[in-house]
C-alpha cells in the first residue's frame, strides 16, 4: 500500500501540482518550496482526524488568500486527489464499491471497464480519495469534505463521502518533524496517544468521572479563612441585590472544564531520575522524547501490521547525525511507504538517487517535481562519496552555478563575499542570492552536469575557460545562462586582470606573514625589484596553489578596485538574473482605518 499519485489545486502556496511517487521518497528543495504544503495537502484528503477540527480550512489556505466568487466566475475550491495503490485483500473487501485499477508502467489509472485488466502484470487495485473545500458565502463558513472518486452520478459527481473510520484504514499519518513529541503523550485530538487509542480501539470512559470530580472540587474557601471571608463578603454583597437563594458564596472550582479542555490540560509524567519525582513529558531531554515517539509509531504499525504511511518532516531536527540515521531507517522499516522532507546530508544520503525527488515552485504557484537520475558520467560510488561536500547542497538549492574546477568554485565565492563586505549596498553573496556554486571537476563535465541540475528544476548558470565553439555551444544549450572566461586558465585571468601593483604586493605579503611555498622560494625576485618582476612569481603561485585556500586568502586582502573585472562582471550578471526573476512587489492594501 502506497501513495501514487497527489494532485493539488488552490491550496496555501500551491496553485496547480501533479505530483507521483513510488514507496519511500524524500522531498527536497529550497525553503519555501511547498514541501511541507504537499504533506498538509495529502492529510487534507486521508488524514483520519484533519477534519475533525473546528474549521479544517481558513481564508490562508487558499492560493493567494482567493476564496470569493466573483460576477463571472465561480469561488474557488481548494482541492486534493490522493491515489494510493496496493491495496490488499482486506482494502479490496472493505472499498469494493470504490476500487480503480492503477498501471504502474505510465503511472496512469485505467478508466471505465478497466477492471477486465486487474490481472495483467503491472496492475493493482487502487482507490481515489478526494478533498474539496471552498467558502459558502451564505452561511458565512467554509466547508470541507472529503469523497470517493467513484462512484459517481451522472453529473460526475462523487456520490459516496470517505469518512475517518475509512481514511484510518490507509493509517496515514503526519509527524510535523520530532517536534511531535512535545504532544505525543497528550490526549490532544490527532496526537500519537490519541491515534494509538483509535487504532486499537480503545474509548477511554475516564471523561465523565473525572468531571463529576472536578466540579465537586473546591480548590479554596473553607480551608482558607482569610480567603473565605473575602468569598462571603462578595456573596453578602450580593445578596442585597439579588434574592437571596441566588447568591451563594462564590467558588474557586475548575467546573468550566469540557471534555476538549481536558484533552489540551492532560499530560503523562515520566520519571527524571531523581527518586520520587515525575516531570511532564514534554519536559524530558530530546533523546527521550525522540525513543518515545519511535516506540509509539511501533506500537501503531505493530497494531495494523505495517500498513501505514508516515510523512515526517526533517527528522534531522535537535538530532546528531547518528541518531538522524537512526530515526529514518525506523521509520522506513516501520512503514508501508514512507515520505520524509529534509535538509540534512547525512538523512538524504540514506536513500538512493531514485528515492529523491526535488521540487519546484514558480512565480505562479505551479508546483513541479523531478527524480534524480544520475548522468551516464556520474558513477553512484562518486555521487554517494561526494553528496556531503558536492551534491547535497546543489539539490537543496533554487539556483546552481555550475564551475569548471575547484578554483573557479574558491574564487568566485570569495570574491561575491568580499564585494559584499566591502559595499553591501551594491553586491550580495551568492548564498544571499541563492547561488550555490558546484564543482564539475572539469571543463569536459560542465554541459552534462548543467543539463542535470536543469533537468531537476534548478535554474543554471555556467563559468568556464575558453573552450572551442562545439564545446561552448553543448554548454550554452545545457544551462539558462553561460559565462566564459576569455583566457586560457584562471590563473591567465589573475595575470591579466590583477594590477602589477597589487601581484607585487601579493608575494611581498606572503612572504612577509610566512605562507610563501618553500618550492617557489627560487622564483622570488630579490629586494628592490620592479613590480613586473613579480608577475613571474604571482602566475606561478596560483599555477602551484590552483584551487587552495591561498586565493580566498589574496581576496580576502583586497578592495574593490583590486578584483578581476571579468569576475566582477560576471557576480555584477548574477546578482542581476536574481533580481529580474524576483516578483513586483504588491502594494499593501488601504487600512480600513482611512
Amino acid at each position: 500500500m502506497r501513495i501514487v499519485r497527489v494532485h493539488i489545486e488552490n491550496f496555501r502556496g500551491i496553485r496547480l501540482a501533479d505530483l507521483h511517487f513510488d514507496g519511500t521518497t524524500v522531498l527536497l528543495g529550497d525553503n519555501n518550496t511547498g514541501k511541507s504544503t504537499v504533506f498538509e495537502a495529502i492529510e487534507l484528503a486521508i488524514g483520519a482526524d484533519r477534519l475533525a477540527r473546528t474549521q479544517a480550512i481558513d481564508e490562508h489556505d487558499f492560493f493567494g488568500g482567493n476564496y470569493l466568487s466573483e460576477e463571472d466566475r465561480p469561488a474557488p475550491r481548494i482541492i486534493t486527489e490522493v491515489v494510493i495503490a496496493g491495496l490488499d485483500q482486506q482494502h479490496c473487501d472493505k472499498f469494493r464499491n470504490n476500487l480503480e485499477f492503477w498501471r504502474r508502467a505510465d503511472r496512469a489509472l485505467i478508466g471505465p471497464g478497466g477492471a477486465t485488466a486487474a490481472g495483467q502484470q503491472g496492475v493493482e487495485p487502487a482507490i481515489r480519495i478526494r478533498f474539496e473545500g471552498a467558502y459558502d458565502r451564505e452561511a458565512d463558513e467554509f466547508t470541507a469534505k472529503t469523497w470517493f472518486a467513484i462512484p459517481r452520478q451522472d453529473d460526475g459527481a462523487p456520490t459516496s463521502e470517505c469518512r475517518s473510520s475509512d481514511k484510518r484504514e490507509f493509517g496515514f499519518l503526519h509527524l510535523r518533524a520530532l517536534r511531535t513529541g512535545n504532544r505525543a503523550l497528550s490526549m490532544e485530538r490527532g496526537s500519537l496517544l490519541d491515534v494509538i487509542l483509535k487504532t486499537y480501539e480503545v474509548r477511554t470512559r475516564m471523561w465523565e468521572g473525572l468531571l463529576d470530580r472536578l466540579r465537586e472540587l473546591d480548590v479554596v474557601g473553607e480551608n482558607d479563612a482569610e480567603f473565605g471571608r473575602i468569598l462571603t463578603a462578595i456573596r453578602d454583597a450580593m445578596r442585597e441585590i439579588v434574592p437571596g437563594e441566588w447568591a451563594d458564596a462564590p467558588h474557586l472550582r475548575v467546573s468550566e472544564l469540557t471534555r476538549e479542555d481536558l484533552r489540551r490540560v492532560l499530560k503523562s509524567f515520566l520519571g527524571t531520575g531523581v527518586p520520587g519525582y515525575a516531570a511532564p513529558f514534554q519536559h524530558q531531554g530530546s533523546g527521550t522524547i525522540n525513543a518515545l515517539v519511535l516506540a509509539m509509531l511501533g506500537l501503531i504499525a505493530e497494531r495494523r501490521n505495517g500498513r501505514v504511511i508516515f510523512a515526517m518532516e526533517e527528522p534531522e531536527i535537535s538530532l546528531p547525525p547518528h541518531v538522524q540515521k537512526r530515526v529514518v531507517d525506523k521509520v522506513q522499516e516501520l512503514a508501508s511507504q514512507a515520505l520524509f522532507t529534509s535538509h540534512s546530508p547525512y538523512v538524504i544520503e540514506q536513500f538512493a538517487p531514485e528515492q529523491m525527488t526535488v521540487m519546484r515552485r514558480n512565480l505562479t504557484g505551479l508546483l513541479s517535481a523531478a527524480r534524480v537520475v544520475l548522468p551516464e558520467n556520474l558513477k553512484l560510488k562518486i555521487f554517494r562519496d561526494g553528496f556531503r561536500t558536492r551534491f547535497c547542497e546543489a539539490l537543496l538549492a533554487r539556483r546552481v552555478l555550475v564551475v569548471e574546477g575547484k578554483t573557479e568554485f574558491v574564487a568566485y565565492s570569495a570574491v561575491a563575499r568580499r564585494a559584499a563586505q566591502l559595499a553591501p549596498a551594491q553586491h550580495q553573496r551568492f548564498d544571499s542570492l541563492g547561488w550555490v556554486p558546484f564543482d564539475a571537476g572539469g571543463q569536459t563535465a560542465v554541459a552534462s552536469f548543467a543539463a542535470f541540475f536543469r533537468g531537476l528544476g534548478k535554474t543554471v548558470a555556467t563559468i568556464f575557460d575558453q573552450q572551442d565553439p562545439a564545446a561552448r555551444d553543448a554548454i550554452v544549450a545545457a544551462c539558462d545562462r553561460a559565462f566564459e572566461q576569455p583566457y586560457a586558465g584562471f590563473e591567465h585571468l589573475l595575470r591579466a586582470e590583477v594590477s602589477l601593483a597589487m601581484q607585487s604586493w601579493c608575494v611581498k605579503w606572503f612572504i612577509h606573514v610566512g605562507e610563501w611555498p618553500q618550492a617557489l622560494a627560487h622564483l622570488v625576485p630579490p629586494d628592490g625589484a620592479p613590480d613586473e618582476a613579480y608577475q613571474a612569481s604571482f602566475l606561478a603561485l596560483f599555477t602551484h596553489k590552483k584551487g587552495d585556500d591561498y586565493l580566498t586568502i589574496f581576496f580576502e586582502q583586497c578592495q574593490l578596485g583590486h578584483f578581476p573585472v571579468t569576475m566582477m562582471r560576471i557576480i555584477g550578471e548574477l546578482k542581476n538574473m536574481v533580481r529580474s526573476a524576483q516578483p513586483t512587489p504588491v502594494s499593501p492594501a488601504p487600512s480600513i482605518f482611512g
